[in-house]
């Protein structure tokens, strides 16, 4: 079958009032690709496909080798951790559009994929939409360098750096915006930096921004969602997870119990892969390709 490739489109979906963006590489080809190819429907990383380099990479290879893909940015991209609308669990409902844009266009079969924070919500989502009959275009999962559990992650990373504030000092001004005890007056939510998050210095690249509301949606020990060791067990879907030897961030163990969990859950196509890369796949994009690629081909 012969297929041509173009470029990718900006795309505004529609959503509450709102919009999402999204960058849609599509193969004009005919409708048999439309029925028995999946696409792949992309989640980002921590602020969006700004700072996500396998959003720059992945589109354009996927596509020359036959396969269309929806990169979409959602309420935690760009501004929406910094300014208190980004609230993780509330993203599931996005994804379920970009699933109606893509019934439109007339694909009958997506795989989710996405890096980072972005495995987080392909598992959180696959987890509740297990039911067939609920979502029966999910045909499979891909999970890139995705943590057991974000808050522990995170904690971690911050408690290796020094951050200003702690982990726990957040957590404690976090709790009188969502928990505050009997009698204490709430305090409104508002933005906040934590300093040497990334690294060991004060400069802006090792920095995070949040509010209090979006960092417990998303990172603090209540942040249900993002704890993806949870939810990997209710997926029936083909899993792929792949992790970078060389990542910083999330540990190569992690990848090994989130790959243990879903087949002890009675999952029977769960595969893990690993690349010598680090978090970022920094220069192995096109290594990366090739093992999607191939996950693909054997299964679709």
């Amino acid at each position: 079958m012969e297929v041509e490739r173009s470029s990718g489109t900006i795309v505004s979906i529609p959503f509450n009032g709102h919009k999402i963006d999204a960058l849609f590489y599509h193969i004009r080809t005919n409708r048999e690709h439309l029925e028995n190819k999946p696409i792949l429907l992309r989640f980002h990383g921590v602020l969006g496909n700004l700072l996500d380099e396998t959003e720059h990479f992945l589109p354009s290879l996927l596509a020359a080798r036959g396969y269309s893909s929806l990169s979409m940015n959602t309420l935690l991209a760009n501004l929406g951790i910094f300014f208190g609308f980004g609230i993780f669990d509330e993203t599931m409902q996005q994804i379920d559009q970009a699933f109606e844009y893509l019934r439109d266009w007339g694909f009958k079969r997506t795989v989710i994929a996405g890096h980072g924070l972005g495995g987080c919500m392909a598992i959180r989502y696959a987890a509740m939409r297990s039911d067939p009959s609920s979502c029966p275009e999910l045909q499979g999962v891909v999970a890139i360098a995705t943590p057991y559990s974000l808050p522990e992650t995170v904690r971690r990373r911050w408690d290796r750096f020094g951050s200003l504030p702690s982990y726990e000092e957040v957590y404690q001004r976090a709790q009188k915006v969502m928990k505050p005890k009997l009698g204490e007056e709430p305090v409104p939510d508002e933005p906040f930096m934590v300093k040497r998050a990334h690294g060991p210095t004060v400069r802006p690249e090792h920095t995070d921004v949040y509010t209090y509301k979006t960092w417990w949606a998303l990172a603090s020990p209540e942040a249900e969602g993002t704890q993806v060791h949870k939810h990997i067990g209710r997926i029936k879907a083909p899993i792929l997870l792949v992790h970078g030897l060389e990542d910083s961030v999330v540990d190569n163990g992690e990848t090994e119990d989130l790959g243990r969990i879903a087949k002890e859950s009675g999952n029977t196509d769960v595969t893990e892969l690993y690349l010598q890369a680090d978090h970022t796949f920094e220069g192995k994009h096109e290594e990366l390709a090739e093992i999607v690629l191939a996950w693909l081909g054997e299964r679709y």
